[in-house]
Formats: C-alpha cells, structure tokens, sequence
C-alpha cells in the first residue's frame, strides 16, 4: 500500500508547504545572522546557529531519529557512600 493511497492529495501537500516554509524561515535566519555577524565572531556564531538548526530539524518527520520502543530509558547511578551510608554517633 503506498502513501498516496492512505493520505489525500491535499494532506500531502499542506504538509510539503508546511516544510518548504519552515526551511524557507531557517534559511531567512541563517543569512540574517551570518551578514550582521563580524568576521571574527563567525567560529562562536556558527556552533550556536548549528543548536538552533538542529533544534528545528525536529519538526521534520525524519529528524527525530529512531528509538527502540523495548530500550529502557537510562537512569544515573549513584555512587555509593563509604562507611555504610548513615554516620552512627560517637559516644
């Protein structure tokens, strides 16, 4: 079954819109922020602007990535005290 045939025209096409325009607005910000910056500013400039495109590939379909739904999220250990954990008084 293709995609064509479960999704209307229209759905598709709203959502290509949808997409052009987000890339259209990024680029929009990218040159903006790339033609104010001074030269020697650029090597902190771009990591920073590198976050914000990253962050908004996430609003594509395709930037999330992919999770093993059986993967257990992954919890801090703690280190252990010394000594057993509770002080017992001195006396």
């Amino acid at each position: 079954m293709d995609l064509a045939s479960v999704v209307p025209a229209y759905v598709l096409l709203a959502a290509l819109a949808v997409i052009i325009v987000l890339l259209a607005v990024v680029a929009i910000v990218a040159r903006a922020v790339v033609a104010k910056a001074r030269p020697q500013d650029l090597p902190q400039i771009l990591p920073g602007l590198g976050q914000v495109l990253a962050a908004l590939a996430l609003f594509l379909p395709w930037g999330r990535g992919t999770r093993s739904p059986t993967a257990a999220p992954q919890v801090p250990v703690r280190s252990e005290r010394r000594g057993g954990g509770r002080r017992q008084p001195r006396g």
